[in-house]
Formats: structure tokens, C-alpha cells, sequence
């Protein structure tokens, strides 16, 4: 079943737009005056997950925690104008969602982890759609669950999209039809056996960009505390420039490296739809924000900077690795079998040297596994004679889909790190020409990024 909503917008609201209750009037205001046909997804109150992963990881603080976000749910629910049936009808929603908490916590297993980190977006979605009760605007509290079809890896479960395409379908067009908002849950699904699953952090971005991609909305409304996509971040740089437009292939690369508005995941389910996302800010509605689409009306010469710190570059090297087939496959197999994310590659034309990048917390085992795994290398053939950890470095990336065919550009990038005397540790760019990469310092990073986001200015002038 193919949704006919083709004139549906998603918006979603992070937890960010939902900290405080001042900012859920903004995020009321701003749904209250929407006149388009509309589908709303919201992630749990600001610091509810980061409570419930603590609730989950240590039984003995289930019970002070889940006082905590009772009352916490309770003080917005008071804050927002509710009272008397309106309250009461929360209240009793409060408490039977956080005894499945409590009751999930006793065992303790993936399953039971899930349904504790569900209890949030399941509590303000409720709390959104009350309020807006309140305000005479026709909407439903709709849990994700029914719907959104997944495996079952707990924590980060993938989504069946076939299945989830025609269940979304039914459960949410006819409401749509009606004129009335189904304000959902996000980061929610479930398993065939029905069982709550989740699907990763920010995963509500996700469950918005399926609901687009699903209902053939018009377009998918990111809204957080933000503007939009910059040039690079704002917060460090403020040079950065607000983009009016990007691809899909640019936020994919940008999320990737460090750019925090969007998650990489997000947009996977909108790569084959005609729907686009645009990033707004909950704090200023009026700025027109950043859209992302597959077909940017004007490409420009956008080259964007970003950055990823809190990783460690890792170089497995020796002169009797050249030529020898099954190193490298040997190297990343066990990389791959420690569950450890490799975040950039980079090889030397002699294949002498295999370096890789990867977040810190994951590097003592990591290097332990490739000790043991490698043991006969070292010790016997003495193929490979280093296992070298750069520790606390940073991988700083240049972005931009009209990279490729232009001259100069990484020459510029060089330029500029050398006249700040900034060492760079390995290099990588794919064939894809869409970025490259620069592993250095953790110290060097705002320089470097300010070094070169400084230099490639002229480039990005039209922006």
C-alpha cells in the first residue's frame, strides 16, 4: 500500500526543542500554526535517554530514576496548562508506562534494556499531543511500535522498510485523510514476536525520514536548536556560513564526520523517494534553515569543514607486508569481529603501512585483538613489525560534491595547515572525489579547521 499523502509534511522535534517547557510552547506554536496537512514525531524530553541508559545499565538506580522522571514529566505536564480530566489522564499514562520500567528492569536482558530506553519518547509524545488537546487541535498519540518493523538487534535494530512501508500506511493515512495530526513516537519499533525494540540513538531522525519516505510526504522538518548545515560549526568558527542547500551525498559525508544536526543513518530511507529534509531551528522558526535534497537547484562551489575528535589512529606496518595477500583482510576481520567502527582508512601506494582510525574508548581492545590475531606476523614471519597508536587525534574533512575536477583545492588545504605548522598523520580521499580526509592532533583541531575553512573561503564566496 502506497500512500497518497504526497502533500504530508513530517516534522520532527529533538530533544533539545523539548528540554524545558518554554520551549514545548514553541514547539506547540509552531505546530498550532501549520495549515498543512501534518505528521509529528518527537525523541524523549531532553536528558530523559541519557537517565534511562543509566536505569538500564545499573538495576540498583531504577527506582530513584524512575521517580525522578515522574515528577520531572509530571512538573512540565503542570507548566503546560494541564489540569483537572486533562492531567489526570496523563498522570494515569505516567505511571503505567514507567511500571513497564520498573517490571522490564528486573531481568535485565537486551530485550528488557529496550523496553526501559522506550519509556521516554512513549512519555512526551503523550505530553505533546495532551497539550495540543488543550489548544483544540485535532491530533492522536500514535506509538511507533505497530509499525515500524524491525529486527531484533537489540539497541540498534535495522528496519524492514518493505514492512514498514505498508503498516505506516494503514496506521497513519486514514488519520492524515481526517485533518488529524498523528503525533508519533520516535526511535521506537518492534520485532514480528511484537517485542519493543529501538533503533539506535538519534533515532528519531529516522523514524521521521521513514515516515516521509513511507506516507511520500512533501518534505521532512528536522527542527533543533540550530539553523541549518554551516560551512562549519558556528559555535568555533565564525566565518561559517548558513547553506541555503546541500545533497543528500554532502549531509551524508558531513554527518559522517562530525557535523552533529543530522545523524548519517537519517536519510538511507528518502535515497530513492523524491522527499527532501530540511533542518530548522525550534528558536527562530522564521530562518528558512538548510534543505537536503538529491538535486540542489544551485551547487555552487560549497565546500564545508567539519571535524571528529576523541579517536586514535591505529598503523599496522612492515616492509614484508608488501604483496602479501590476506594481511589486510586479516587486519580488518578481526577489527570487524570486536564490533570496532573504523572511521577512516588510509594505505600507503607500497602497502607497507594500514592505518585506521577508530574512537578511543575502543582502542585498547581493539590493539590487543590485532596483537593475538597477528602474533605469527610479528613473531615468526616478521612480516609486520609495528602495531603504533597516535592517541588522541582528530580527523578533519573537507566536503563538497564539486570537488571533483577542481584544481587546487587540496592544495589550498595543505597550504593552509603548513603555514600553521600543523602535522598531518595520514591522508585519505575516495574515488568518489566528495571529501578528504586528514587525521592530526586533537589540539590542532579548531586551528585546522579555521586554517583551512579560512583559505577555501574565496572558493565558498557564492554560497
Amino acid at each position: 500500500m502506497k500512500s497518497s499523502n504526497g502533500n504530508c509534511y513530517i516534522f520532527k522535534f529533538g530533544g533539545t526543542s523539548l528540554q524545558t517547557a518554554e520551549r514545548i510552547l514553541k514547539v506547540l506554536d509552531i505546530i498550532s500554526g501549520f495549515d498543512q496537512p501534518l505528521a509529528v514525531v518527537t525523541s524523549a524530553v531532553g536528558g530523559i535517554t541519557d537517565l534511562l541508559v543509566e536505569a538500564s545499565s545499573n538495576p540498583a538506580s531504577l527506582h530513584s530514576r524512575k521517580d525522578e522522571i515522574h515528577r520531572l514529566h509530571l512538573r512540565l505536564a503542570g507548566e503546560l496548562g494541564l489540569e483537572g480530566v486533562s492531567l489526570a489522564e496523563y498522570e494515569a499514562h505516567l505511571c503505567e508506562t514507567l511500571a513497564d520500567l520498573e517490571a522490564a528492569g528486573s531481568t535485565g536482558d537486551g530485550k528488557a534494556r529496550d523496553l526501559i530506553l522506550s519509556t521516554g519518547e512513549r512519555l512526551s509524545t503523550s505530553l505533546i499531543a495532551k497539550t495540543l488537546e488543550l489548544r483544540g487541535i485535532r491530533c492522536e498519540y500514535i506509538d511507533s511500535r505497530p509499525f515500524i518493523r524491525t529486527d531484533s538487534n537489540w539497541h540498534e535494530a535495522r528496519v524492514d522498510l518493505a514492512a514498514t512501508d505498508d503498516l505506516t500506511s494503514k496506521a497513519l493515512d486514514p488519520l492524515i485523510e481526517r485533518g488529524v495530526i498523528p503525533i508519533v513516537t520516535g526511535f521506537l519499533g518492534s520485532n514480528e514476536k511484537g517485542e519493543t525494540t529501538t533503533i539506535g540513538r538519534n533515532g528519531s531522525d529516522l523514524t521521521a525520514t521513514l515516515l516521509g519516505a513511507c506516507l511520500n510526504a512533501a518534505e521532512v522538518w528536522i527542527w533543533t536548536d540550530v539553523d541549518g548545515i554551516f560551512t562549519a560549526d558556528p559555535r568555533y568558527h565564525r566565518g561559517a556560513r548558513l547553506l541555503p542547500e546541500i545533497s543528500f551525498r554532502e549531509a551524508a559525508e558531513v554527518a559522517y564526520f562530525g557535523a552533529t544536526v543530522i545523524h548519517p543513518h537519517t536519510l538511507w530511507p528518502l535515497l530513492q523517494t523524491e522527499v527532501a529534509v530540511r533542518i530548522k531551528n525550534t528558536l527562530n522558526p522564521e530562518q528558512p534553515g538548510t534543505l537536503i535534497c538529491s538535486e540542489p537547484k544551485e551547487r555552487g562551489k560549497i565546500l564545508i569543514t567539519t571535524s571528529v575528535e576523541g579517536v586514535s589512529a591505529i598503523t599496522v606496518g612492515g616492509y614484508g607486508m608488501v604483496g602479501v595477500p590476506g594481511i589486510a583482510a586479516e587486519i580488518f576481520s578481526t577489527v570487524r569481529d570486536e564490533g570496532t567502527n573504523v572511521l577512516m582508512i588510509s594505505q600507503s601506494s607500497a602497502e607497507h603501512n594500514i592505518t585506521f582510525v577508530i574512537r578511543n574508548e575502543e582502542v585498547p581492545q581493539t590493539v590487543a585483538s590485532l596483537e593475538k590475531a597477528l602474533k605469527e606476523w610479528i613473531e615468526k614471519d616478521h612480516r609486520i613489525d609495528r602495531i603504533r597508536v597516535v592517541p588522541d587525534t582528530a580527523i578533519i574533512t573537507v566536503v563538497g560534491e564539486n570537488m571533483r575536477g577542481r584544481h587546487g583545492i587540496a592544495g589550498k588545504i595543505f597550504s593552509a595547515l603548513g603555514r600553521n605548522e600543523i602535522n598531518v598523520v595520514a591522508i585519505a580521499q575516495g574515488s568518489s572525489e566528495y571529501s578528504i580526509s586528514m587525521v592530526l592532533k586533537a589540539a590542532d583541531r579548531r586551528l585546522a579547521v579555521d586554517a583551512i575553512h579560512g583559505e577555501l573561503d574565496e572558493e565558498n564566496g557564492n554560497v
